[in-house]
């Protein structure tokens, strides 16, 4: 249980949240798709993508923001795409990452991503095709998980990294819809994909019995220290009071650096669930956020999660220093080893785990030969 529900903050959101109680569906669908029923949700042509202002959601400059969801009739099987964007902790970082998010940005993103990668609803080979799809905006600089209102940074002022708070209040406007899931599937890319694993407790909480899997793009968190130092993730910890989204019973998980513990604990519990971690070997988006490591170093962190996750968490590792996958035409054209992505992320939804590469492209030096 991620321990953000006893963060007294909350209280507020639920002030705010009892506002909309008029919205919200009180008795569940008893046929069709997950969304069919509700009268705000099926206004919207099935298939089209439509704009949910919610109460409860907004972006770090205080703006409110809301979701966006695209019906698929008759599914009861749900994907969460929590964006990307970077991340603000800093100035710089911060000058670099959306700081308001609103139905003109979601229309532009819909005009431009709508039917790209997991989006796509032409292509026979997409895993996600016929499913419902939520899309998680990206405005709070906190990797989806901070719960941090009212934050100095230094050159900017007052910032409001609510991250988890605006996931919190998407569950409350469809979680009594998407517990009748057949299947969810909590993804993102970037920062997104941090955010994925991160909010994992809160959503397989708020879903429940809903089964969820998790498939993170390029959101790793390395175990060595070299490549993501205690002393950011300790920044992280403190700016977006992370703590409070973090599982209770992971002891590890918690700062100055038990950032690399939370996926592994996460599949460890919940080992009838699948977890899945794609990135570019020598990402250098991500690279540049860990402080500028080098891609070598980088590269062999990556290889250094393997050995942390149970059997039921799987890596998928491509060779190159581009970033993300599953909002990108990349989707359909990347192959590893003879496997396209496409039909490893289709074995990983089956319960099917694998890594690939099977090992490290990198072959270890040979011995010395002896005299």
């Amino acid at each position: 249980m991620p321990r953000a529900f006893a963060f007294v903050g909350f209280l507020a959101l639920a002030t705010l949240l009892a506002s909309c109680d008029a919205l919200v569906s009180t008795e569940a669908p008893t046929a069709g798709g997950l969304f069919d029923d509700d009268p705000v949700f099926a206004a919207a042509p099935g298939g089209d993508w439509q704009w949910v202002p919610t109460a409860g959601m907004r972006c770090r400059d205080g703006s409110a923001t809301g979701f966006g969801l695209r019906r698929a009739p008759d599914s009861r099987n749900l994907l969460f795409v929590l964006d990307g964007g970077g991340a603000c902790f800093d100035l710089l970082t911060c000058l670099l990452n959306p700081n308001s998010y609103d139905e003109a940005d979601f229309n532009a993103d819909v005009a431009e991503l709508g039917t790209v990668g997991v989006f796509d609803q032409s292509r026979p080979e997409n895993p996600f095709r016929d499913w419902n799809i939520v899309f998680v905006p990206y405005c709070t600089g906190d990797i989806h998980a901070g719960n941090a209102p009212n934050t100095f940074i230094f050159g900017l002022g007052r910032q409001d990294f609510v991250g988890l708070r605006n996931m919190n209040a998407i569950l409350q406007r469809i979680g009594g819809l998407a517990q009748r899931a057949d299947h969810v599937v909590l993804s993102g890319g970037s920062a997104g994909g941090f955010g994925a694993v991160g909010t994992y407790g809160l959503v397989s909480e708020r879903l429940a019995p809903a089964p969820v899997d998790v498939l993170d793009d390029s959101g790793p968190v390395p175990p060595d220290d070299d490549v993501l130092s205690p002393d950011l993730q300790a920044r992280w910890y403190d700016l977006w009071n992370l703590d409070t989204a973090l599982p209770d019973g992971c002891t590890d998980c918690g700062a100055p650096d038990g950032l690399q513990n939370v996926l592994p604990y996460y599949a460890s519990t919940n080992p009838d669930r699948t977890f899945g971690l794609l990135s570019y070997r020598q990402d250098a988006v991500i690279r540049f956020f860990f402080g500028g490591v080098g891609g070598q170093a980088f590269e062999d962190g990556l290889f250094g999660i393997r050995p942390t996750l149970p059997s039921n968490a799987g890596t998928y590792y491509v060779p190159g220093d581009a970033h993300t996958f599953i909002a990108d035409p990349a989707f359909y054209t990347t192959t590893v080893e003879g496997v396209a992505l496409t039909d490893w992320i289709a074995d990983l939804l089956a319960g099917q785990v694998t890594d690939v590469p099977a090992v490290p492209l990198r072959a270890a030096p040979a011995p010395l030969a002896r005299p």
